[in-house]
């Protein structure tokens, strides 16, 4: 059987004994629609609001947030379609484009920003990229109910109207993307942030891939994006090739319970435990460092035996893209010994729930990752296997489990294993 897992913009190809093989873990993708015409019926038709254009009429200063360029919001078109509903009625209100960048360890450059955006950009009044550590342009919107304070962008405190584009997908401690990860962590202070990304939160039983209701994580993040005063949101589901299966548009809350909805139906696996676990980020822009890898070794851990092997697929053209995740994994004897030092309050740092995720990990199976973006003494120092290609990580999992039997995931964000 030749296997194909994405990296980058293309894949890693080999092959691997029929025998080997026991489950192919894929979504069970519709057809394809016309993104277009996709979204204008579901900006015509939004779910609990009134239509965009409503909402804009009496709206002076407007604010829509977008994710940046490690996320594949097909933002070329939807951008261009609320900028238009928006002026139906409102010609003369300001747009501002606020990129929410969360404490990614990265900033867009102008030509990425061009590359993500398109011509929209030159619809708008202004762009601006969040930056969670800048206290100056963050304002406290108060307590949430679990005592942390909402720290965000001032821009959304001038606005009269906030709107917010994305997509959704399965999360592996946040349950979801899209929706109310606009806002908490999108635009949020480094404080809010930590907070909600708490080691207390993180070991919860339902942070995981696939569940909202009674996560803590997603529960504080959709609290959040009320306080903010999140009016209006545009999410899309797409596919493995990200062509739109499936657009969201409206209440924050209902139109994106929606698409979670939608989302579960056709994401959804029933996990087959496997010996070794040959996973991805689902290629280019997901897989541009390690440490957005780690959502896709995390979901390949639902489907792993213990002390099973994960072989896990991304470029990295980024390299690890977060110092801090690499130094805590890099300064630790192990991933236990990480782990009992964040519990016991010891750590408190930027990326450590990244960094406890994947320790998590570690404690119960062997990672290799398949990269040539980062090299064997960065990813060995983090307590993990290297490999330049899939063959050469496939043989090493094999000595390790020489009667193995496999499980592909071959995007592994876009599956939500769940019994």
């Amino acid at each position: 059987m030749l296997v194909k897992i994405p990296l980058g913009r293309g894949f890693e190809e080999c092959e691997v004994e029929d025998s080997r093989i026991q489950a192919h873990l894929e979504p069970l993708w519709p057809a394809p629609v016309d993104p277009e015409v996709c979204v204008e019926k579901t900006l015509s038709n939004p779910i609990g609001s009134k239509s965009l254009s409503k909402l804009a009429k009496k709206a002076s200063k407007i604010v829509i947030i977008s994710s940046d360029n490690t996320r594949p919001v097909p933002s070329k078109i939807t951008l261009p379609r609320l900028v238009e509903k928006i002026k139906e009625e409102s010609s003369s209100a300001s747009i501002r484009l606020l990129v929410a960048t969360g404490l990614h360890d990265w900033s867009p450059s102008e030509s990425e920003l061009s590359e993500k955006f398109g011509p929209a950009l030159d619809c708008l009044d202004e762009v601006v990229v969040h930056s969670a550590k800048n206290d100056g342009s963050l304002l406290n919107l108060g307590s949430l109910s679990s005592g942390n304070r909402l720290y965000v962008n001032t821009l959304l405190k001038e606005a009269s109207l906030i709107i917010a584009e994305g997509y959704i997908e399965g999360h592996f401690f946040a349950g979801f993307t899209g929706g109310p990860k606009s806002i908490l962590p999108g635009v949020s202070g480094v404080e809010t942030i930590m907070n909600n990304h708490s080691p207390r939160n993180i070991d919860h039983a339902n942070a995981r891939c696939g569940i909202a209701e009674g996560n803590p994580i997603y529960e504080e993040m959709r609290e959040a994006a009320c306080l903010a005063n999140l009016s209006f949101i545009l999410n899309v589901v797409l596919d493995a090739d990200k062509r739109i299966l499936a657009a969201f548009a409206g209440d924050p809350v209902e139109a994106h319970r929606n698409g979670c909805v939608f989302t579960l139906e056709c994401c959804r696996v029933k996990p087959v435990l496997g010996d070794i676990v040959v996973t991805s980020n689902g290629g280019y822009p997901l897989d541009r460092n390690l440490y957005q890898l780690v959502k896709g070794i995390s979901n390949g851990a639902l489907t792993a035996k213990e002390g099973g092997v994960i072989v896990a697929c991304g470029e990295c053209m980024d390299g690890v893209g977060h110092q801090g995740f690499y130094e805590m994994l890099s300064s630790s004897n192990s991933p236990g010994d990480f782990l009992k030092r964040l519990r016991a309050g010891e750590i408190w740092r930027e990326a450590q729930w990244e960094a406890q995720v994947l320790a998590k990990v570690l404690e119960k199976l062997h990672v290799i990752v398949v990269s040539r973006g980062v090299d064997s003494k960065t990813v060995e120092s983090m307590h993990m296997m290297h490999a330049k290609t899939l063959k050469e990580g496939l043989e090493i999992a094999l000595s390790l489990k020489p009667q193995g039997k496999i499980t592909l995931l071959p995007d592994g964000p876009s599956v939500i294993p769940l019994p």
